[in-house]
Formats: C-alpha cells, sequence, structure tokens
C-alpha cells in the first residue's frame, strides 16, 4: 500500500511518469490521461480517475474531480469535498500537458476546503489540474487557456 501511495504522490506533484518507462501498452486506448503522456509513461488503469473515466470509483467524480477557474492570470483549483481526519483532499497540482510541474498545494484534514490559486504559465495553451484523496486516489481534469 505504501508503495502504491508513494507511487501516486509522485505522480500528483509532477512527475507525471517523466521517470517512468516509455512503454504505453495499457494506456494506449484510454482516456484517462492526456495523448501526450500516454506516449510517456506506463501507469495500470484504475490509479488516475477523471470525470470521464470514474473506474472503481464511480459517481464519486462531483466530490473529487478538480474544477478548475481562469481569472486575472489565476488558475483556481477547487475539489468540492469535505475534510476530516478520516477523509480528505490531500493536495492540488498544477502541470502542463507535457508533465512540466508548475505548482502544488499541500492540504491538511484541519482545512475547511480543498481550494488552490496558481498563477497561469505563460504561453501554455493546454494544462492538467490534479486532486488526491486519500481514500479514493488521484482525479484529474485536462483544460485549454483560452
Amino acid at each position: 500500500m505504501n508503495n502504491r501511495r508513494n507511487f501516486i504522490k509522485a505522480l500528483a506533484v509532477g512527475a507525471m511518469g517523466l521517470a517512468l518507462s516509455q512503454n504505453t501498452n495499457l494506456l494506449a486506448k484510454s482516456r484517462v490521461i492526456p495523448e501526450k503522456l500516454k506516449k510517456m509513461i506506463n501507469i495500470p488503469l484504475n490509479i488516475v480517475f477523471s470525470k470521464e473515466n470514474q473506474g472503481k470509483w464511480k459517481n464519486k467524480n462531483g466530490s473529487h474531480a478538480p474544477i478548475v477557474t481562469i481569472k486575472d492570470n489565476k488558475v483556481t483549483i477547487e475539489t468540492k469535498h469535505g475534510m476530516n481526519e478520516k477523509h480528505y483532499i490531500v493536495r492540488h497540482t498544477l502541470v502542463t500537458s507535457s508533465g512540466k510541474y508548475i505548482a502544488a498545494k499541500t492540504f491538511y484534514p484541519t482545512d475547511k476546503k480543498a481550494i488552490s490559486v496558481f498563477d497561469l504559465p505563460k504561453n501554455e495553451t493546454s494544462l492538467i489540474a490534479t486532486s488526491y484523496c486519500n481514500l479514493h486516489d488521484l482525479w484529474i481534469t485536462e483544460f485549454k487557456v483560452k
């Protein structure tokens, strides 16, 4: 279990598989991760989830998939999820669609809400927001910058 958690934490902080195998066999047809990242990593299915791919956590997307808004050159990531000692959002991360780490915020069970605000990176048109729940794994939302 610790190995799985360490793997997911590394993924959430922007590593997004840059240190992993270049093999794409398991994700070749999956919409779990952006196309560019599929070519770079080999992640078993049911580790990364999204609104479109809820996998084993069906019906959890409303409280786990990150919601993204952009205003005044800021990216706000919100996960509408309760926060308590037993079940909470651990971290938000912002990465480019190629896997480059932009920023992250770590949360604690005592935080009232899982909301983070980051500067919008220049010259990026496609980004990924991640939200990691201590019980329901890593969730991503891909979005375009207009």
